[in-house]
C-alpha cells in the first residue's frame, strides 16, 4: 500500500506543533482510607481532561498536570470521590471515605480514559485484585465469569493452556477472537501476562466502544493496563507466591474388567462370533486406565516486584516464575517473565516511557494418552509378568497408555518480547501529542524424538526419528495520536485524532531424520541422523494495515453525553479494488439523576440511559485471500524421456473484489445506582448483524485450483441481553458484597451466498462423518443428524415403521422427518445448538477486620454437546457405563441400543447429543491480613495469608470430563473427541509488601 508519504507528513506536522509546548506541574502523593490502609488501583484524573492514572503499590501516584492550579479527581470503588485542589502543591495525601459511589471512577477506553459517568458505550471494568484469586497461567481463563456478555471457554485443561473468548456471540464464520490491547500494544495473544502485573482490565462490547479500533475490534476489545511505579516516599518491594496441587475434577464412568468382558461376549454373540472371554467373572475391577494416566500435580507461582522513583522518573520491575505440571502424567509448563515499566520526565512538557516484557516458556507435551485411557481393554494390566509393557491390542487396537507416556519425548520452548515505547508532548495546556511504538516478537523451537521400541504390532517404532523445527513471528505497531481536552462552564469536550500502521510476518522452518546412533539428548539434532530420507519444510506469510482514526466526546452539564468516532482501515489482505473500509459509530447518553426534577426522588443517586450504533469490520481471512496463491514443489513426469520435472502452480484463485465484513451493532443500556450506590445495576439490549461474511465457495474441479476462492457471501445475527446486579455495604468492621451477572444470546445465520446454501463441518473422527450444518435460520455450527424415536423391540416393529432396511431388533429407530415412508440421509435434521442461550455467574465477598472470604460461581445453559468419543469404535474398545443399560431382548431398553461396533447405531444422531449445561463453584478464597498496628511495628506495608480452591465442584449431566468443549473453528464447537479435563486446584499463598 502506498501510504507512507501522508503518514510521515502528518507525523512531522504533529511533532512540529509540539515545539510550542509550555511548562507543566508535577504532583505526587498517596491515597489511603480513613483507617490508614493504602489504596492500590485508585484513579486520579485531572479535572476537565481525560488525563489520568492508577495508584500503584502503596497507594502512590505521580501525575503531570497542565497548571499548578488544576484540580484532581480521586476515586476508588467503594469510596466517596474526592476533588482535590492542587494550589501549587507537589506532595498530597488523599484520604477517601467509604461510599461505594462509582460515578467518577475512571475507565480506560480506546486511546484514552473517561469518567464512568461520561461513558456512552457498553464497557465493563474488572477489578484486577480478582484475577489473583484464581491460580492459572492464563489470564484469559481467569476472566471467566467476570463480565456480562462474555463467554470464556478453556481451550484445554493442559498446563499453560489458554481460552476461547466470545463477546456477544459469534458474528463471523472466520476467526471470532477479540482484540487484546496491552499498554497500547495490539495483540491476539496474552499468554505472556502474569495477573500480578495487571493494574486494570476493561472489556469493550458494543460498536460505539470498539469502532475506534476498526477492523481489529470486530469481535470486541479487551484493554489491559499493567502496573507502574511511583514517586512518593521510598520504593516498595512486593512478593506474591503460592504453592498448590491439582487433581482431575471427575473421571468418565467406563466399565470395569468384569463388565467389559460381559459386554464383549454379548457383542460377539450379536455378530455371530464365539465368546471372547470364557469366564468374565474372574476379572473383577481390572485396570482403570484413567487411574494410570492421572496424577496429583503441583502448581506454583512466585513474583518479586520493585516499584518507586523520583520526580524525574518512575519504575516498576518484576520477575515472575510460574510452573504447572499436568494432571495427565508427563506434561508440564514453565514460564519466566521479566517486566520493566519505566517513565521519564524528560522536560516540563515531554514525558517518555516504556512497558517491556521478556518471556521464556517451556512446554513438555503430554503423550496424547487420553483417548487410549478411555478405550484400552481393562482386563489387561500395564505390565506383563516379566515387567514388560503389556500388549493391549488383543481385543482392541488401543495403544498401552503407560508405554506412550514412557516413550514420549516431545517438548518446545520459546522466547518472546512484548512491549512498547511512547512519548507524550503536552502543549497549549489542552493538547497532548503521543507517539507509540509497539513490538511483539517471538521465536519458538520444538523437538519430538521417538526411540526404537516394540510394544505391540500397532505400537512400535523400528527406526528412531527426530522431528525438529522453529517458527518466528514479528508484530510491529506505530501509532500517533493528538488529543484536545477542554472544560468550561457546563461543557466538557475531548477530541482525538490519529494515524496508525501495523505489520505482521511469520515464518517456519523444520525437518526430520531417522536412524540416530544413540538415543540420548546429546544426539537430538538433525545433523546426527541419516541424510537419506530426510525431509524439510519452510513457509511464511505476512500482512499489514494502515489506519486513520478520530473521536469526539462531549458532555453538557454532566447530564447530556455524546460520542462520535470514525476509523478508516486499509488491509493488505484485500485486493486493490476494496482495500479500505470505513467504520463510524455514534452514541448518546443521559444522566437522568443529574436533572433537577430528580432531587426530590430519594434513594436514586445514579440513573443513566445510553444508546449507541456503529459499524466495525473484520479482515481475519488469511493473509492472501485477495491475491492468487502459488506453491512450488509440484512435480510431474512428462516429455519424451519421461523425466521428473519440478514446477509451481496456482492453488488458490484471487478475488480482488472481496470487501470487508461489516458488523452493525445497536446497543441500548441503563445504569442504576441506589442508596449511595450500594445497589448497582446495568442492563443492555444489543442487536448485532454481520454482513458480507467472507467464506470460500465451491468451484468446478476442471478449473484446476486446489482451494476454493473467498467471496462475501453470508449474514449472521446475534442479539440478546446483558444484566449485572450488585449490592455492597459496610457496617463497622463487617463488609459484604454480592454480585450477579447474566447474558443471553440468540445466534442465527440469516443468509449464505450462492453456491453455499449449507456449510458442513465438525469432523467426528469416524468414517468421515460430520456433525454440524450451518444454514440460514439456524445457529452457526448447528448439530445435524437423525432424531431418535426409540429402540426397535421386534422385527414386527421394524416392518411397520419407516426404516433403512438394515435394522435388527435392538437397533435405534430414526424419525422419518420428511414423511416419505423410508429413512434416508434426507431425514437428517437440526438437533441442537452448541451456543449456550444463557451464561451466568455470581460472587459473594465477606470481610471482617482482617478476614476475607470470596466465593465465585459460574454456569451456562441451553447448549448441546456431541459425545464423539463414544462414536468411534474400532475392534472392541472399552465401553462407557451407559452401555450397561443396553437392549438385550424385547422390553429391556427403549433408549440404549444393542451392543454393536459401528453401523446403523453409530450414525450421527440424538443418541450422542448430551446436555451442555452446568454450574460450577469457580473459586473460593479465604484470606487474613495482619492488622495495621502490627505491620507498623514490623515496618511492613502488607502481610496477607490465604488458601484457595478452584473448580471445586461442578453440577453437570454431560458424561465427559467437562462440558466446556470449545474449538478454534466456529463451525466445530461442542464436539468432544477427548478434551483434556480441567483440574481442581488447591493453593496456599502469601502476599507481602515492604
Amino acid at each position: 500500500m502506498k501510504t507512507k508519504t501522508p503518514y510521515y507528513a502528518l507525523l512531522l506536522l504533529f511533532l512540529g506543533i509540539g515545539l510550542t509546548a509550555q511548562a507543566q506541574h508535577q504532583v505526587s502523593g498517596t491515597i489511603q482510607d480513613t483507617e490508614g490502609a493504602l489504596l492500590e488501583g485508585a484513579t486520579v484524573l485531572v479535572a476537565g481532561t481525560t488525563q489520568g492514572m492508577y495508584s500503584s503499590e502503596g497507594g502512590a501516584f505521580s501525575i503531570t498536570i497542565p497548571s499548578p492550579n488544576d484540580t484532581l479527581v480521586v476515586s476508588f470503588y467503594g469510596y466517596l470521590t474526592q476533588r482535590v485542589a492542587v494550589n501549587g502543591q507537589r506532595d498530597l495525601r488523599v484520604v477517601l471515605e467509604f461510599s461505594d459511589n462509582t460515578v467518577d471512577e475512571i475507565v480506560v477506553v480506546g486511546y484514552g480514559v473517561q469518567r464512568k459517568s461520561d461513558v456512552t458505550g457498553a464497557v465493563t471494568s474488572i477489578n484486577a485484585e480478582e484475577l489473583a484469586r484464581v491460580p492459572n497461567a492464563s489470564v484469559a481463563q481467569i476472566l471467566q465469569g467476570k463480565a456480562a456478555g462474555v463467554q470464556i471457554t478453556p481451550s484445554s485443561g493442559a498446563p499453560g493452556a489458554g481460552a476461547i473468548i466470545r463477546i456477544r456471540g459469534v458474528g463471523t464464520l472466520n476467526d471470532a477472537s477479540p482484540l487484546f490491547v496491552v499498554d497500547g500494544m495490539l495483540l491476539d495473544d496474552i499468554s505472556f501476562l502474569n495477573p500480578n502485573d495487571i493494574g486494570s482490565i476493561e472489556i469493550l462490547k458494543d460498536a460505539s466502544a470498539t469502532a475506534i479500533y476498526g477492523s481489529r475490534g470486530a469481535n470486541g476489545v479487551i484493554i489491559i493496563s499493567t502496573k507502574n511505579g511511583n514517586t512518593v516516599g521510598k520504593g516498595t518491594i512486593t512478593f506474591n507466591g503460592y504453592e498448590g496441587f491439582q487433581e482431575v475434577i471427575r473421571q468418565i464412568d467406563i466399565t470395569n474388567a468384569n463388565e467389559y468382558a460381559v459386554l464383549s461376549n454379548e457383542l460377539a454373540a450379536n455378530e455371530n462370533r464365539p465368546p471372547v472371554f470364557a469366564d468374565p467373572g474372574i476379572f473383577g475391577e481390572g485396570t482403570n486406565w484413567q487411574d494410570v494416566i492421572f496424577e496429583v500435580a503441583p502448581i506454583r507461582n512466585y513474583q518479586v516486584a520493585f516499584a518507586g522513583g523520583s520526580e524525574a522518573s518512575t519504575y516498576r520491575m518484576s520477575g515472575d516464575y510460574f510452573r504447572q505440571d499436568g494432571i495427565v502424567r508427563g506434561g508440564s509448563y514453565d514460564r519466566f517473565t521479566l517486566r520493566a515499566n519505566n517513565e521519564y520526565k524528560v522536560t516540563s512538557f515531554l514525558t517518555a516511557g516504556h512497558n517491556l516484557s521478556l518471556i521464556y516458556s517451556r512446554r513438555v507435551n503430554e503423550a496424547g494418552v487420553l483417548g487410549n485411557a478411555y478405550r484400552t481393554d481393562p482386563t489387561i494390566a500395564p505390565f506383563d509378568s516379566l515387567g514388560n509393557f503389556s500388549n493391549t491390542t488383543i481385543n482392541s487396537p488401543s495403544a498401552n497408555p503407560e508405554a506412550q507416556i514412557f516413550y514420549n519425548n516431545n517438548s518446545s520452548f520459546a522466547y518472546r518480547a512484548v512491549g512498547n515505547a511512547y512519548a507524550d508532548i503536552r502543549f497549549l495546556k489542552h493538547f497532548v501529542l503521543r507517539t507509540n511504538l509497539g513490538v511483539d516478537a517471538e521465536v519458538g523451537f520444538f523437538k519430538d524424538f521417538v526411540p526404537v521400541f516394540v510394544v505391540s504390532p500397532i505400537q512400535q517404532n523400528l527406526e528412531n526419528r527426530l522431528n525438529a523445527g522453529m517458527n518466528r513471528s514479528q508484530n510491529l505497531l506505530w501509532e500517533n495520536t493528538l488529543t484536545y481536552s477542554q472544560e468550561w462552564e457546563k461543557h466538557r469536550v475531548n477530541v482525538l485524532g490519529g494515524v496508525t500502521a501495523q505489520t505482521f510476518d511469520f515464518e517456519n522452518l523444520g525437518g526430520s531424520r531417522i536412524n540416530f546412533p544413540a538415543e540420548t539428548s546429546e544426539f537430538f539434532y538433525l545433523s546426527a541422523g541419516e541424510i537419506e530420507g530426510q525431509t524439510n519444510y519452510n513457509g511464511s506469510f505476512a500482512w499489514s494495515m494502515f489506519s486513520m482514526l478520530g473521536r469526539v466526546n462531549y458532555s453538557y452539564d454532566n447530564r447530556f453525553l455524546a460520542t462520535a468516532s470514525f476509523r478508516r482501515d486499509g488491509s493488505s489482505r484485500f485486493g486493490v479494488n476494496n482495500r479500505f473500509g470505513n467504520f463510524p459509530s455514534f452514541a448518546l447518553g443521559w444522566n437522568v439523576a443529574e436533572e433537577a426534577f430528580m432531587e426530590s426522588v430519594k434513594g436514586i443517586n445514579r440513573l443513566k440511559l445510553r444508546a449507541s450504533w456503529g459499524q466495525i469490520g473484520n479482515d481475519k481471512i488469511g493473509a492472501y485471500a485477495g491475491r492468487p496463491v502459488v506453491t512450488g514443489n509440484l512435480n510431474a513426469v512428462f516429455g519424451p524421456d519421461e523425466a521428473l520435472n519440478t514446477g509451481a502452480s496456482i492453488i488458490t484463485l484471487a478475488n480482488p473484489d472481496i470487501r470487508w465484513e461489516e458488523t452493525s451493532q445497536t446497543d441500548i443500556g441503563v445504569e442504576i445506582g441506589l442508596f449511595n450506590d450500594r445497589f448497582t445495576a446495568e442492563f443492555d439490549y444489543y442487536r448485532r448483524v454481520t454482513n458480507d461474511i467472507l467464506v470460500d465457495v465451491p468451484i468446478p474441479a476442471y478449473v484446476g485450483a486446489a482451494n476454493n476462492p473467498v467471496i462475501n457471501a453470508a449474514e449472521v445475527l446475534n442479539r440478546g441481553f446483558d444484566l449485572s446486579l450488585g449490592w455492597r455495604d459496610q457496617q463497622g468492621d463487617f463488609g459484604y458484597a454480592v454480585r450477579a451477572i447474566a447474558s443471553t444470546v440468540h445466534n442465527e445465520v440469516l443468509a449464505l451466498g450462492e453456491g453455499k446454501e449449507e456449510i458442513f463441518g465438525g469432523g467426528l473422527g469416524v468414517g468421515g462423518l460430520l456433525g454440524t450444518r450451518t444454514v440460514p435460520g439456524l445457529p452457526i455450527g448447528a448439530f445435524y443428524g437423525y432424531k431418535v424415536v426409540g429402540v426397535f423391540q421386534t422385527q414386527e416393529e421394524i416392518d411397520a415403521a419407516p426404516n433403512r432396511g438394515i435394522e435388527r431388533p435392538g437397533d435405534l429407530q430414526f424419525e422419518d422427518t420428511n414423511s416419505d415412508g423410508v429413512i434416508t440421509t434426507a431425514d437428517r435434521t437440526y438437533l441442537g445448538s452448541p451456543v449456550p442461550s444463557l451464561i451466568y455467574s455470581g460472587d459473594i465477598e465477606l470481610t471482617w477486620k482482617g478476614l476475607g472470604l470470596f466465593v465465585s460461581l459460574y454456569g451456562q445453559e441451553g447448549n448441546k454437546i456431541i459425545n464423539a468419543k463414544k462414536m468411534a469404535r474400532f475392534g472392541t474398545p472399552n465401553f462407557e457405563s451407559s452401555y450397561l443399560d443396553r437392549w438385550n431382548g424385547p422390553g429391556t431398553s427403549t433408549t440404549e441400543p444393542r451392543i454393536t461396533n459401528g453401523g446403523h447405531n453409530y450414525e450421527m444422531s440424538e443418541r450422542f447429543l448430551e446436555d451442555g449445561g452446568f454450574a460450577r463453584i469457580r473459586s473460593v478464597l479465604l484470606s487474613f491480613d495482619l492488622p495495621q498496628s502490627l505491620l507498623t511495628r514490623l515496618n511492613m506495608g502488607q502481610i496477607q495469608l490465604y488458601v484457595s480452591g478452584t473448580n471445586l465442584y461442578t453440577w453437570q449431566t454431560f458424561s465427559g470430563y467437562t462440558p466446556e468443549v470449545g474449538s478454534g473453528s466456529v463451525i466445530a464447537v461442542g464436539i468432544d473427541q477427548g478434551v483434556y479435563p480441567l483440574s481442581k486446584i488447591y493453593t496456599g499463598g502469601v502476599n507481602l509488601r515492604f
